[in-house]
């Protein structure tokens, strides 16, 4: 889900750069990518927060080996 998110999120800068977009549908295209940003934003925090979990698991084992 990140990845098409992201994809997502890329097609609508692209689709806001251009000069033809109308004011409305760049409101709209707006909102979409602001909470499509958000999600991505949140899914990156928790993804990091697992990952310095598993590194704290990691180097428990590893200080706990090291002392057998």
């Amino acid at each position: 889900m990140f990845d098409k998110d992201l994809e997502r999120l890329n097609e609508i800068t692209n689709e806001l750069e251009k000069e033809e977009t109308t004011l409305s549908k760049g409101v709209e295209l707006y909102e979409e990518g602001s909470k499509l940003a958000k999600s991505l934003y949140e899914e990156l925090l928790n993804s990091k927060g697992k990952i310095t979990i598993l590194k704290q698991e990691l180097d428990k084992f590893k200080e706990e080996g090291l002392d057998k």
